[in-house]
């Protein structure tokens, strides 16, 4: 296994990376850490699964090369051990097995490439040096993400490469004051991505204020837009100051806007090119010195086209468009998710849950999660529930989680919006009914949890 000696390789300033060599033939694993070696990479071995262990807990590991054919653990066994030990890892497999099966629970369970006895050098150090490239990216994005949460900004969990581009696109638009499109289905975290934009603007001294376009009639929703004079309607018993008012110097976040009646669709584009606005049955004109950010889960484009949307609006919002990927498409950024949910939950549940253990790991990366986040969420909550030790395992996942291909029934439904409910209703009495930091804790408008709370027939003092 010889690399062209006439190949040139660009020096670098970097450090060189780290390599933990997993393999039990002395003579391969000899002829791999040469070449490993002559690449620059500082190499350590191990022969067996026990001293791949050993290594892995004492050593900041750029890539492991793993043979699965070891004499005292079968290979992707470790290679889960591993991925639960640090889910960040970066695993290169290298085996004598290439069935499908193999190839498939290898990536399953977190492998980043999976390569085929015997290969060629070249194949070999191209996977290699891409393993240390996607190490370093993860290593990168987690300090940053460190010195935003550092600086009070609210960051969406993941360290996926489409998660890396939301959080790098919403922090170049906040250094400008553009009107931000923020898209992805239901669940998919479109208010953490506002909340992060307004906390790295230079509006962040500023309030960041939300309201759900899709839980309130038209007229109410305007009057919470705009505000209103006492008399202007039957009820405005007294004057009514509006979110515009309320979010001035700041950021205003429109989740659904989709949704908002073409009335006020047409009362809001003229505020945002005229920056000024009336309350309802006002006479005197306000200034709107607000930053708008607008979600939701419509394909906004399509809702023009069949006249549901003023293509005005539209074009006027568009400035800039953030997708949010649905969690399906982003399992590897699963079990970190996790980990986070269950530090912010094990306050809240009165738990001290450390982690997820492998194998119920495998489980929540094969489900389609249709509730995105959100419903990530609730499972996590309720295992942690049932959970008595500081691990979840399998048999705290429900049903569902463990047949991901059944058909959901009514009953399925009516629990999950029963557990969702029950999840609302704990969370606001663990709060000491402060509903502003309740919406701050499900990760949901606060607007959002007034309208669900009504529906629960909890209807919140306003």
């Amino acid at each position: 296994m010889e690399r062209d000696k006439t190949d040139p390789r660009t020096a670098s300033d970097t450090p060189p990376a780290s390599i933990l060599l997993v393999e039990d033939d002395g003579e391969l694993r000899a002829a791999l850490r040469e070449l490993l070696v002559a690449e620059g990479s500082a190499v350590v071995e191990a022969s067996t699964a026990a001293g791949a262990l050993a290594e892995f807990g004492r050593l900041d590991l750029d890539v492991v090369l793993l043979d699965l054919g070891l004499p005292d653990m079968d290979g992707l066994a470790l290679l889960s051990r591993l991925r639960g030990l640090d889910d960040q890892a970066v695993v290169v497999v290298l085996t004598g097995r290439g069935d499908i099966e193999t190839v498939v629970q290898a990536m399953k369970l977190g492998a980043e490439n999976f390569l085929v006895k015997p290969t060629d050098a070249e194949s070999l150090l191209a996977a290699v040096a891409r393993g240390i490239q996607v190490r370093r990216l993860r290593r990168r994005d987690v300090a940053a993400v460190e010195e935003l949460r550092r600086r009070g900004a609210v960051v969406p969990v993941g360290s996926s490469r489409a998660m890396r581009q939301v959080r790098e696109l919403a922090e170049r638009v906040a250094q400008t004051d553009a009107s931000v499109v923020v898209l992805g289905e239901s669940g998919t975290g479109k208010g953490m991505v506002a909340q992060m934009i307004h906390h790295l603007s230079r509006r962040a001294r500023g309030p960041f204020t939300d309201l759900h376009c899709a839980a309130l009639p038209p007229q109410l929703l305007e009057s919470e837009l705009f505000g209103h004079e006492r008399g202007a309607f039957t009820d405005a018993r007294e004057r009514k100051v509006g979110l515009l008012e309320v979010a001035h110097g700041g950021t205003l976040f429109l989740d659904e806007i989709a949704e908002m009646d073409p009335i006020v669709q047409g009362k809001l584009l003229k505020t945002l090119e005229d920056r000024r606005f009336r309350r309802l049955g006002g006479v005197r004109d306000l200034t709107a010195d607000v930053r708008l950010i607008a979600a939701t889960h419509r394909d906004l484009r399509s809702e023009v086209e069949a006249g549901r949307f003023r293509h005005d609006l539209y074009y006027r919002l568009n400035v800039f468009q953030i997708v949010c990927p649905p969690l399906r498409s982003r399992r590897e950024d699963i079990e970190e998710i996790a980990a986070h949910l269950i530090a912010i939950l094990n306050p809240l549940l009165g738990r001290r849950i450390a982690r997820v253990d492998p194998h119920a790991a495998q489980l929540l990366r094969a489900y389609p999660w249709p509730g995105n986040v959100r419903e990530l969420r609730n499972v996590v909550e309720r295992a942690m529930i049932l959970a008595s030790g500081e691990e979840i395992t399998p048999e705290h996942l429900s049903a569902d989680i463990h047949h991901p291909d059944a058909s959901p029934t009514a009953d399925a439904l009516g629990s999950l919006a029963a557990a969702e409910a029950a999840h609302i209703r704990r969370v606001v009495a663990a709060t000491g009914g402060n509903l502003k930091r309740a919406a701050e804790i499900l990760e949901i408008a606060r607007s959002t949890l007034y309208a669900k709370l009504r529906e629960l027939g909890d209807p919140p003092a306003r």
